[in-house]
């Protein structure tokens, strides 16, 4: 109804009588909006504009609020961005969203904490300073100094930018933090002993993902999936050594896509609950029978196009004492078969090739049988020594899988290729393999319980995903191994550890890591842990502790993982009880930053980093496609900063990067929200005009205007509204809201009808409404500081003839401005006029004369209340203000069986006062009220 009312509202008709005098004369005489605040800067102008207010108001800003606003403190922690290069539209959307957040808080008048940090150690980093992708081919020292420096000047590029889209925070180097200052380094070397200790750290031989193009081990969120990988799909077959029928030769048939990973096998793994069968195989000797699961015959004959012929069926119990010959080396003759729950007949034979080294359900069971765990691959992904001749020195991803499926030729049943998804290397874009390794760990397991109990009472935002986000979060928890926390590069934080050379026992204690942080203080970095021979970095009474001489140990050569680096900042960063209210990344982090922060903080004390979590989606371009340099489609916020304006990029981000898991970028978005924050910007500029630095003051005490008291009313269910939707960080919804409020409550009703007092009202009537004025700028400014900040500051400028910022305000609505009468009141009024509208035509409505008959003694006395007259035509009343009509007859009597008001109109001829072009004259110059305002002016 509004905006129909509003199209109706905005079209201003005139007389079509000649007026007596020449009505230009009285221009000065009204009271038009006055301000130098433009409606449009040129590109120059708006950088000088945007420059000033971030030297001059936002670079103060963070300060002001930690000094002046009310406790308790709302702490947002800052996810560490990598310092590894340009800011692309993903960091855009990630720290603007927590800057709305930060500012919405502020603007409330509660002080935030935020403290801005970087993630300075790792691969990414690594590999683009020194352009290699192998550490061993640079000495460590130079790959960390290389590091350190590409870092610190990513970092230096990264923080102007940062400020430039009027980020609040304090960007003083105490104030921010890196994962590579001695002090955080410290705190992580602490914590590290400190769950060492309590067991929650160990060294073990263990599966994990291994990158042989970075050569080191990987976690899981360091993976990403190739869904176009090519591997081998075999079957083939063992020779059984414990299950002998009279005369045949019975096989085990087994499927694998890793043949590169049987010269490692050690067993063959059934499950005890499936039914098993001998079959015969149409291209083979009648002799020799093939052993599989009976429910996966069907798909193996599909598969191969090869004909079974089932001779005898077995439960999954009789393979318990069955034994096999190795495939490769044929003196293994007596390999067992073990039962294990993770075989089962969805795919393959229902048999299952078992190696210890290359997979986490192998090497469980080779921890219950206690099998050894043979690893013939090293660091580069090559056969090692150890294994068979004509493997050593070979590739397993590259030539691995073609010469052992040559050398078993003989026994493949069965060969193609399988397309499916398959880990690479999130740095390299090369596949992983799984692979047996000495590495540190955190124990899962001891955790697992208490962090999913912790993760409970966490908030997670936006609400309509949450329940899925936190069973999502849950489920990765849940199936997670072990935490894998070491790492094989140079540049990083070293896990501070010596080994007894020969037994390679693990020594360790508190005066170690106390003697480790004092020189990490006094060296400025851990270069000492290359750079310095044990001798010199031990002294002679730390050994005498140990019980060691220096040559008896080697320093490890370990750094930690990034994500521990990161997921330990809590510890660091965070203030007092070291809780943030609220951690807010991409939805990539429930498997990263979220997770990692959870088990550290769980394992170190028990409990949650962060009461809420808010999730964001990841940037694509208008057809769904992610952003890259190969599809040309990259839209970069400088780009977007340059042309339109940093506020034009928040308001995009408010408006589309909350609601959506795909946040798209296009032209034709970034427009629009350029046209939305334009005509934002216009109505700023208008109430800039009618306030024209105007010192607020008292209300009079006798305001009966009740357009006023309804804008009050409505500013205040704005102000509730707009809250509660920044508490659930709903930000599309708060621009939404306010974009509403403009054109409707704002422009649409009160702007519009209030004009003729505005622009030829007497004094009184110009002090109160530029009193409701005040007040509604003051809440819209509250409402769009968070959002574009620099246009609130730019406008309040000339609102504020003192020079004041609008960061140092604190804007509250008042409980008695609430005032549902006078809400229904126009409302009703607005009603009357919808039905005026539908009758009119095209005529100018101030000629209109109207008779209202109401339907009800309740819609009477409303509309009284406005007419204050019966019966008799009324032609300064607010209702005919509100109607824009030229006077208005309520009659006395009510039909209250009619559905709605009756509305009768006629039009007059007479000429209208050529000052406010609102009353009606017949001989006069113009109308008594404009008289009386222009004598009072004198």
């Amino acid at each position: 109804m509004l905006r129909v009312l509003r199209g109706r509202l905005v079209t201003r008709y005139y007389s079509v009588k000649i007026a007596k005098k020449d009505a230009q004369k009285y221009t000065d005489t009204i009271n038009l909006p006055r301000t130098k605040f433009p409606n449009r800067l040129t590109t120059a102008k708006r950088e000088e504009q945007e420059r000033q207010i971030l030297d001059l108001k936002i670079a103060t800003s963070y300060q002001h609020q930690e000094q002046h606003k009310r406790k308790p403190t709302f702490v947002v922690h800052d996810g560490p961005p990598y310092a590894n290069g340009q800011l692309h539209m993903g960091h855009a959307v990630n720290k603007i969203l927590k800057d709305i957040t930060l500012r919405q808080r502020v603007a409330r008048g509660q002080q935030v904490n935020y403290i801005p940090g970087w993630d300075c150690h790792g691969l990414p980093i690594e590999l683009k300073a020194t352009n290699v992708a192998t550490a061993g081919e640079q000495n460590p020292l130079e790959i960390r100094q290389k590091s350190r420096a590409f870092a610190l000047q990513a970092i230096e590029s990264q923080q102007q930018d940062f400020r430039s889209w009027g980020i609040l925070a304090s960007w003083q180097p105490d104030n921010i933090y890196l994962t590579f200052k001695p002090a955080f380094i410290a705190n992580e070397l602490q914590m590290f002993y400190n769950l060492y200790e309590r067991g929650l750290v160990y060294r073990d031989l263990k599966p994990v993902y291994w990158s042989p193009s970075s050569r080191t081990a990987l976690a899981e969120a360091e993976l990403e999936y190739d869904a176009n990988f090519i591997s081998p799909s075999v079957y083939l077959r063992f020779a059984l050594t414990g299950l002998s029928l009279t005369n045949k030769q019975v096989f085990a048939l087994v499927w694998t896509t890793t043949p590169w990973t049987l010269p490692s096998n050690q067993a063959i793994c059934y499950n005890s609950s499936l039914e098993y069968v001998l079959v015969k195989l149409s291209n083979r000797s009648p002799d020799e029978l093939y052993l599989m699961a009976s429910a996966l015959v069907a798909d193996f004959e599909a598969t191969t196009q090869l004909q079974c012929e089932i001779v005898e069926r077995l439960a999954g119990s009789d393979l318990s004492n069955c034994s096999y010959q190795h495939p490769l080396d044929k003196s293994q003759t007596a390999l067992p078969f073990f039962d294990a729950t993770h075989v089962q007949d969805s795919k393959g034979t229902g048999l299952v090739h078992t190696a210890p080294a290359h997979g986490p359900d192998d090497f469980l069971i080779s921890l219950a049988n206690k099998l050894s765990v043979k690893c013939y691959v090293n660091e580069a992904g090559t056969y090692t020594q150890e294994a068979p001749e004509f493997l050593r020195g070979q590739s397993v991803l590259g030539t691995g899988n073609s010469l052992v499926l040559q050398h078993l030729a003989a026994d493949v049943v069965h060969a193609a290729q399988l397309q499916h998804s398959y880990p690479i290397d999130w740095r390299t874009k090369q596949p992983v393999i799984i692979r047996a390794s000495e590495q540190w760990f955190i124990n899962t397991d001891k955790l697992k319980a208490p962090a999913a109990a912790a993760l409970d009472q966490v908030e997670i935002y936006p609400r309509v995903n949450a329940e899925a986000s936190k069973k999502a979060m849950l489920t990765q928890l849940n199936k997670r191994p072990y935490w894998c926390i070491s790492r094989q590069r140079a540049w990083g934080v070293p896990i501070p550890v010596l080994y007894k050379r020969h037994s390679k026992e693990v020594v360790l204690n508190e005066a170690l890591i106390q003697h480790f942080c004092a020189l990490l203080h006094s060296e400025g970095s851990m270069d000492f842990w290359w750079s310095k021979p044990l001798e010199d970095l031990l002294p002679e009474q730390l050994l005498n502790q140990l019980g060691c001489k220096a040559d008896e140990l080697v320093r490890g050569s370990d750094i930690f993982d990034i994500w521990f680096d990161s997921g330990s900042t809590w510890s660091s960063v965070l203030k007092e009880d070291k809780v943030a209210d609220l951690y807010l990344e991409g939805y990539d982090q429930f498997t990263g930053w979220f997770q990692s922060s959870l088990l550290t903080s769980i394992a170190a004390r028990n409990r949650a980093p962060y009461k809420a979590l808010f999730v964001h989606g990841f940037t694509v371009d208008e057809k769904g496609h992610k952003m890259s340099k190969s599809l040309g489609n990259v839209i970069s916020p400088k780009q977007i900063t340059k042309k339109y304006g940093t506020d034009v990029l928040r308001w995009w981000v408010a408006s589309h990067g909350t609601q959506h898991m795909a946040i798209t970028v296009s032209n034709k978005l970034l427009q629009q929200s350029a046209e939305s924050l334009s005509k934002v910007r216009g109505t700023l500029r208008y109430l800039n005009g009618v306030l024209n630095q105007q010192k607020e003051q008292q209300l009079p005490l006798q305001d009966s205007s009740y357009l006023n008291k309804y804008l009050l009313h409505q500013l205040l269910n704005f102000e509730e509204e707009i809250e509660k939707l920044y508490n659930v960080y709903e930000y599309n919804r708060v621009v939404a809201c306010i974009q509403n409020f403009l054109a409707n409550q704002v422009s649409g009703i009160y702007v519009h009808l209030i004009k003729d007092r505005l622009y030829c009202g007497d004094e009184q009537q110009l002090q109160v409404i530029r009193h409701t004025l005040i007040q509604c700028y003051k809440q819209l400014c509250k409402a769009l500081w968070p959002i574009a900040p620099f246009m609130i500051e730019e406008s309040w400028s000339y609102f504020d003839a003192a020079g004041g910022a609008f960061h140092e305000q604190t804007v509250q609505g008042q409980k008695e401005w609430s005032n549902p009468e006078a809400n229904q009141i126009v409302n009703t009024a607005l009603e009357i006029k919808r039905l005026i509208n539908q009758q009119a035509g095209d005529v100018n409505s101030w000629h209109l004369a109207v008779s209202i008959t109401c339907n009800s003694e309740q819609q009477l006395n409303q509309l009284c209340a406005l007419n204050g007259k019966l019966s008799e035509p009324v032609v300064n009343s607010e209702l005919s203000e509100i109607l824009q009509v030229g006077s208005v007859m309520l009659q006395a009597e009510v039909d209250s069986g009619a559905s709605a008001a009756l509305v009768k109109l006629s039009s007059s001829e007479a000429a209208l006062c050529p000052r406010c072009r609102r009353f009606s004259i017949v001989e006069e110059e113009i109308c008594k009220r404009c008289v009386n305002i222009l004598a009072a002016k004198q």
